[in-house]
C-alpha cells in the first residue's frame, strides 16, 4: 500500500482566518522571474505571531519617538503578508509591504482581501501590498517603522539601508527599524547612520512554538529553537550620534 502523503503543516494563524501564510519558500524560488541572485535571498516564513506582537509592544513602550497613529508600518520583503495583517491591528497610520515576488505578492494582496472581510480579525489600519524592489520602491513619506524578518542576504541589505539613507536625506523623517532573526545586525552595529536602541531573545508561545516544530520537521534546513534574536534601530543620519 502507498505511503499517504502527509498534508503541509498549516500554522493556527491560517487555520483561524481562512488566510494563507504557512508554509516555507525557499530563496531559491522567490528569486524566480526576478534579476536577483538566489543566494542574495532567504527563505519566506510567516513570523509566528507572539514574536511580532512582543517586539511591537516593546517598540511602543520603551524606543517609539512618535505616535503610532502617524507611524507607518513598513514590511520589507513582505511574503505572504502575515507580518501585514498582525501588524494591521495595530492603530498605525497605515500598513505597507514591499515583496519582490510577484506570486508572493498576489497571494498577500489575496489574504489582505480576506482579512479585511474576516469577522474575527481586527484590522485598525489601511493595508497596502506593493510588487516591488524594496531597495528602489519609494518609501512612504511620513514617519516609518521599518519591519525585516530577515528577508535578504549582506548585499541587499546594503542596496536597501543606501535607499533608505538616500531617501532620508532628501525628506527627513524618523524610521526605526525592527530586525528579527537579526543575522547581520553586526553590519547595522557599525553602520554610522544607524543607532541600535534594543536587542533580546523574544520568546514564542507554546503555541506558535509547537506550530513552528511542526512545519520545521517538514525540512532539513532550519531548527527552531521557540525564541528569535530581534533587534531595533534608529536611523540617525551620519555623523549624528
Amino acid at each position: 500500500m502507498p505511503r499517504r502523503q502527509r498534508s503541509p503543516a498549516i500554522h493556527p494563524f491560517d487555520r483561524i482566518h481562512g488566510t494563507d501564510t504557512s508554509g516555507l519558500i525557499p530563496g531559491s524560488v522567490i528569486a524566480t522571474g526576478t534579476r536577483v541572485r538566489p543566494a542574495d535571498l532567504t527563505a519566506y516564513y510567516g513570523i509566528a505571531p507572539s514574536i511580532l506582537q512582543t517586539i511591537l509592544d516593546i517598540w511602543l513602550r520603551r524606543t517609539s519617538p512618535h505616535p503610532i497613529e502617524r507611524t507607518v508600518f513598513l514590511d520589507v520583503g513582505a511574503g505572504k503578508g502575515r507580518a501585514l495583517l498582525l501588524a494591521s491591528e495595530y492603530p498605525f497610520l497605515r500598513v505597507e509591504g514591499i515583496e519582490l515576488n510577484p506570486d508572493l505578492a498576489s497571494i498577500a494582496g489575496a489574504n489582505v482581501a480576506l482579512w479585511q472581510r474576516d469577522a474575527q480579525a481586527n484590522p485598525l489600519s489601511p493595508l497596502i501590498v506593493h510588487h516591488a524592489d524594496a531597495s528602489t520602491h519609494p518609501l512612504p513619506q511620513e514617519p516609518i517603522l521599518g519591519f525585516l524578518f530577515h528577508p535578504f542576504e549582506l548585499p541587499i541589505l546594503r542596496r536597501f539601508l543606501s535607499h533608505v539613507e538616500t531617501s532620508l536625506a532628501r525628506q527627513p523623517r524618523p524610521l526605526d527599524l525592527i530586525y528579527v532573526n537579526a543575522e547581520h545586525d553586526s553590519y547595522l552595529d557599525r553602520h554610522p547612520a544607524f543607532t541600535r536602541l534594543w536587542t533580546g531573545l523574544v520568546p514564542m508561545t507554546p503555541e506558535d512554538h509547537a506550530a513552528d516544530l511542526e512545519a520545521i520537521a517538514e525540512q532539513k534546513e532550519y531548527g527552531s529553537t521557540g525564541d528569535e534574536l530581534c533587534s531595533i534601530y534608529r536611523f540617525q543620519g551620519r555623523g549624528k550620534r
